[in-house]
């Protein structure tokens, strides 16, 4: 793996270990009806997507995944779909796969904690 790519997977580490925390336990009410934390949870969201983008092609075929293309589709709806964001798809990731995703990021990059 180039260095480059390790440290992309540690920065996609970072940000779904956040989404990870702030949705640990949260109602879809509580989310729906939060603004500040839905901010916060779309931006580590958009983030991931963005550093998904910037992984070589190389370690893509290397390491293919379905992850890594679902974040990057993510990312662009987030960033180029403003209004038409689905809160309820969004909490979906957040609860459903962001175990998953930190599980392989924290495999691929060795950091556990």
């Amino acid at each position: 793996m180039k260095d480059n790519d390790r440290k992309i997977l540690c920065g996609m580490l970072k940000f779904a270990r956040r989404v990870s925390k702030r949705i640990n336990g949260l109602s879809y009410e509580e989310f729906n009806n939060n603004d500040d934390l839905q901010d916060a949870i779309l931006y580590a969201l958009g983030q991931l997507g963005e550093k998904a983008h910037s992984l070589s092609n190389e370690f893509i075929e290397s390491y293919p995944r379905d992850e890594w293309y679902k974040l990057r589709g993510l990312r662009n709806r987030l960033f180029h779909s403003y209004d038409d964001i689905n809160l309820q798809m969004v909490y979906e990731m957040a609860t459903d796969d962001i175990d998953t995703i930190v599980q392989l990021l924290s495999e691929l990059t060795g950091e556990t904690t």
